[in-house]
């Protein structure tokens, strides 16, 4: 994967609290030097119901942070976000916190894209990771899960 065309993606919902998981991607990819996409998947069956408003300020928050967002009207979230992370040559995904009862969106992700590191930013703003093994530690979990 070249550098250059390296991303970091924030998979958002269309609530408006998911403001905190763009300033959080924004934060990782200004480290990087790399730019930051954002991604909302609405279930088909929200239509012409989705929340215009909520995802408008989401739009604009991504806008203030140099993102594009970008929304796909699909049942199946995860398989749809692991191909746009594929396509947008993603390094690093962020993404909210499981709530109960868990949907499974990060654990498709995650199994999908086992490379891929993830921040999940709960609701208080606490941002956990889970981070790839490095080939040079095979003693470790398949996974590492870390609160930053």
């Amino acid at each position: 994967m070249k550098k250059g065309r390296a991303t970091v993606l924030v998979c958002v919902t269309g609530q408006r609290d998911c403001d905190r998981l763009i300033r959080a991607g924004k934060k990782i990819s200004d480290n990087q030097s790399i730019p930051l996409k954002v991604l909302c998947v609405q279930p088909t069956s929200a239509g012409f119901d989705a929340d215009c408003e909520e995802l408008e300020y989401l739009r604009q928050t991504a806008k203030s942070a140099d993102a594009e967002m970008s929304v796909y009207f699909n049942d199946d979230a995860p398989l749809l976000a692991v191909g746009v992370a594929k396509n947008m040559h993603a390094i690093h995904i962020v993404t909210g916190m499981a709530e109960t009862p868990v949907n499974g969106f990060i654990e498709i992700v995650h199994k999908l894209l086992p490379h891929i590191p993830i921040s999940m930013v709960a609701k208080d703003g606490t941002v956990y990771n889970i981070l790839p093994v490095k080939k040079s530690e095979p003693h470790m979990k398949k996974f590492i899960c870390q609160n930053s």
